[in-house]
């Protein structure tokens, strides 16, 4: 059994472990080599008995990320502190994760696993066997395999591929992301709504602090623009992406599967983006190994992996959608 996995982010990586550990050979192709600049994230203490699962953990940990309990919220009102929870084994702690050291740590996994991970290698075509999905053109040759997962991004390459629509469920949303350093500030991480957006704020330690601004494009601040729990300090380097909520109509088939942003988009508020990422990955190559095994159909296995990512997506953008209402944002 094979597959090849396009996209070595949290979503990618998630998939080839899983194969991997499954016994399936991997190759992983990835477009950049090193670090990819992303956005900070807080992650949910949901996330480390997947990372657990991924024998990755370990890994993390070694990363000495700052943890916290909870994230202070300013939506409409005066800040408020929503802790994670916790148990008889005391409060739960999220992760505040720089995303480039994160991915990079997951992908040594996969590598350590006997992941065959192929950097500046992008994939340029997908190859189609008896109307199957049979592997992948890169401009080193082609790479045959049993399923294809694209875990690629927002980009939905493999939906442009095979002609899939993607439909929209927003309004145009954009993000603008990016790093300082010297700042000083508290109560931390922090999202406050504002009349025109929403801003994100988090110490992720050594200094250094991330930050993400998501609004309509007709609000768009300049480049150099930056919170106000952050003013003065430095900035580094900065970015932006179109968060507009949105999901292809299609996200599993015959021979292949999508997975993280590539599979179901909604804008950071959620934060579960590195969540959905895993999950989504994970859950992509269990049914690829359910396939080729012969254990489910390939139609049962994508029917239910896409009914699986459906209800997720109508279930968050509900929640996402009563949130801004509150606050009349985004013209809901």
């Amino acid at each position: 059994m094979s597959l090849v996995v396009i996209g070595g982010g949290p979503a990618g990586a998630a998939a080839a472990i899983t194969a991997r550990q499954a016994g399936m050979a991997v190759t992983l192709l990835e477009a950049s080599r090193g670090p990819r600049f992303r956005p900070g994230e807080t992650l949910h203490p949901g996330v480390e008995p997947l990372l657990e699962q991924l024998e990755a953990r370990r890994s993390i940990l070694d990363g000495a990320y700052l943890r916290h309990t909870g994230t202070w919220v300013q939506w409409g009102g005066a800040p408020e502190f929503v802790p994670f929870g916790g148990d008889d084994d005391g409060p739960w702690c999220g992760f505040q994760a720089p995303r480039a050291d994160f991915d990079q740590r997951l992908l040594s996994t996969a590598r350590a696993l006997g992941v065959q991970v192929c950097e500046r290698t992008p994939a340029k075509a997908i190859v189609v066997r008896r109307s199957r999905v049979a592997g992948v053109a890169t401009a080193q040759g082609v790479v045959s395999a049993d399923y294809v997962i694209d875990a690629s991004g927002s980009r939905h390459w493999l939906a442009r591929q095979l002609g899939i629509p993607v439909m929209r469920y927003s309004p145009p949303l954009t993000a603008r992301y990016g790093y300082v350093s010297g700042a000083h500030a508290d109560k931390l991480p922090l999202i406050q709504a504002h009349a025109d957006s929403w801003t994100w704020t988090a110490d992720i330690g050594h200094g250094e602090y991330a930050w993400v601004r998501v609004t309509t494009r007709d609000r768009a601040r300049p480049v150099n623009w930056l919170p106000e729990a952050l003013t003065g300090a430095r900035a580094s380097r900065s970015g932006g992406a179109d968060v507009t909520w949105r999901m292809p109509v299609r996200t599993a088939g015959d021979g292949w599967f999508m997975c993280g942003d590539g599979a179901l988009l909604l804008d950071p508020s959620s934060s579960h983006g590195v969540l959905r990422g895993l999950m989504s990955g994970i859950a992509a190559a269990r049914g690829a190994v359910e396939a080729c095994a012969g254990r489910t159909s390939a139609h049962s296995v994508s029917r239910d992996y896409h009914e699986w990512l459906s209800g997720w997506f109508r279930h968050d953008a509900r929640v996402m959608a009563g949130h801004y209402h509150s606050v009349r944002l985004f013209g809901y």
